[in-house]
């Protein structure tokens, strides 16, 4: 057999897979598009709401573990996970060489196997186990539920280029997050009230109820979106083009992964992405502990106020507006202000004691919620636009690995985050239990207000400051993708206009001139 037919056989069907109809695109993408989208968003939910609610008080009231002890599976389990995030980006972009990758998707096989994967967490809410169970079930399910997500992430960046379709997809994704997020809250606050107080039981039921509902929404969104299938010849571009710039060591690799720092848009995103998410794994550690303890108040109580994370629907769906009309730096400062107003509130209820307390609760829990939503849209509406940031300066769409590395810097902090809350608990005196609340002692309860109040307080001045910084939006995206598709197109370097080329500087936060790759568009006009 000649090369040019083994190559053939090699190759076979790899065009044939690469223009399925199903994964082609469809035109714009329809509410009905951006829901399907958006239903994976509960994979995601059903793990950070639970999780991030309620499994640290389980852990301490059912199960006999410290809250350090706790606080520490969360951060080995974020450890874990951010590594194997960061490699799954690479995985999904790279899957496309072989078979399976290029009859599923690099993204969509990701998506399918999510479906069994999030029946797995079922596991965390059994009491009375050992501390090394408590380790391994959380290791297992938190490394599955955040790299299985990666893939999916990806997919505004590979359906449309359009900053409103991208904006439609965005919204329709938190507004359905803010109603997995309400029923979180909400479906085991009303477990609880047909569960004895010292029961384990309602824990364990609430996950069965997501995961069995989850599974079911995955392949909603398998079947009603689509993707880039990498064909034949730009696979073989794009191993060219990897094989000349550094091949394929672990130090390249790495080199890769901090390369998506240059991009200065991203630098700031994290900063603001990174400060704000530390605070609202403070506050969900605490709360639940805040309403029982120091305040005296029943577990429903606290499901019921996390409940009214419902206005987080009428929330998204304005600030998917508001964002096609003012910069996402406004919509952060504003977003940011609520949340830390709520924090005086805490602080007010917890020294004060009010008689009219559960107002004053409802109005804190909702300036919250307000502000908690914004914070949650406008970091994952402002992601599908940084990778094509970053194709102005590389010429490649590396989506994949951009969603790797904003995952794996986010499991770090929120590993943190918790860890920091759990052995501060410990250090005021923290005392868990095997079978319900406890007594706490005052050092204890001054610790707890003090996260939920200066700890998420200062987290949220951070982000504040970053979000000053940041200078993406409508405006100045349409401005630079309008002159990512003039070179993509063919177009000369020196053509571009100087406003234009000082919008793609402050973007990039790399010279115009010292980006090397579309110099071959002048090249091939002398030519």
């Amino acid at each position: 057999m000649n090369p040019q037919a083994k190559e053939n056989t090699a190759h076979d069907g790899w065009d044939e897979y690469a223009n399925k109809r199903i994964y082609q695109s469809r035109g714009k993408i329809s509410i009905w598009r951006a829901i399907g989208f958006g239903s994976f968003s509960f994979f995601s939910i059903s793990m950070q709401g639970l999780v991030g609610a309620w499994l640290l008080f389980f852990y301490t009231t059912f199960c006999g573990l410290t809250a350090a002890q706790g606080a520490s599976i969360f951060l080995i389990g974020r450890i874990a996970d951010s590594f194997a995030s960061l490699v799954m980006g690479n995985i999904s972009d790279n899957v496309y060489k072989y078979k399976i990758g290029r009859i599923f998707g690099r993204r969509h096989l990701f998506i399918l196997v999510a479906a069994p994967a999030v029946l797995i967490p079922i596991v965390l809410w059994v009491a009375g186990m050992s501390y090394i169970y408590y380790l391994i079930t959380y290791l297992v399910v938190t490394v599955l539920m955040s790299v299985l997500q990666i893939p999916w992430e990806t997919l505004p960046n590979e359906m449309t280029k359009n900053f409103n379709e991208r904006t439609k997809m965005s919204t329709t994704r938190m507004v359905i997050a803010g109603l997995g997020g309400m029923l979180t809250q909400f479906v085991p606050a009303e477990l609880f009230k047909y569960f004895s107080k010292g029961s384990p039981a309602p824990y364990f039921w609430m996950q069965v109820i997501f995961s069995v509902v989850t599974f079911i929404l995955i392949f909603i969104t398998y079947h009603s979106t689509w993707e880039h299938f990498v064909t034949r010849a730009e696979a073989k571009k794009l191993e060219d083009e990897t094989q000349v710039e550094n091949g394929s060591t672990i130090k390249a690799e790495l080199k890769n992964y901090f390369s998506t720092f240059k991009i200065k848009s991203f630098r700031t995103h994290m900063g603001i992405y990174l400060s704000s998410y530390f605070a609202t794994i403070l506050f969900s550690t605490v709360f639940v502990y805040f309403i029982v303890f120091v305040l005296g108040k029943t577990t429903s109580v606290s499901g019921f106020l996390q409940s009214l994370s419902i206005i987080s629907v009428p929330v998204t769906i304005l600030a998917g507006f508001a964002v096609m009309k003012i910069s996402y730096r406004q919509i952060y400062l504003f977003g940011y202000s609520l949340i830390l107003f709520s924090t005086f509130i805490w602080a007010f209820v917890a020294l004060d004691r009010p008689s009219n307390m559960m107002i004053w609760l409802i109005v804190g829990m909702i300036f919250y919620e307000i502000g908690l939503y914004i914070l949650y849209f406008a970091p994952w509406n402002v992601f599908p636009f940084i990778p094509d940031l970053d194709t102005l300066v590389t010429g490649k769409n590396r989506s994949g690995l951009f969603a790797s590395v904003m995952t794996f810097i986010n499991q770090i902090s929120q590993g943190l985050a918790a860890v920091v809350a759990g052995y501060l608990l410990d250090w005021a005196g923290f005392r868990q239990s095997t079978g319900g609340a406890v007594a706490q002692p005052q050092s204890a309860l001054n610790m707890i207000t003090l996260i939920i109040t200066v700890g998420v307080g200062g987290m949220i001045l951070l982000a504040m400051f970053f979000a000053s910084r940041f200078h993406l939006s409508k405006k100045t995206f349409k401005i630079f993708a309008t002159e990512l598709t003039r070179l993509q197109e063919g177009g000369s370097m020196k053509d571009v206009d100087p406003k234009t080329k000082s919008i793609c500087e402050d973007l990039t936060g790399v010279k115009y001139d010292s980006i090397t790759y579309w110099r071959k568009n002048d090249f091939a006009e002398k030519q």
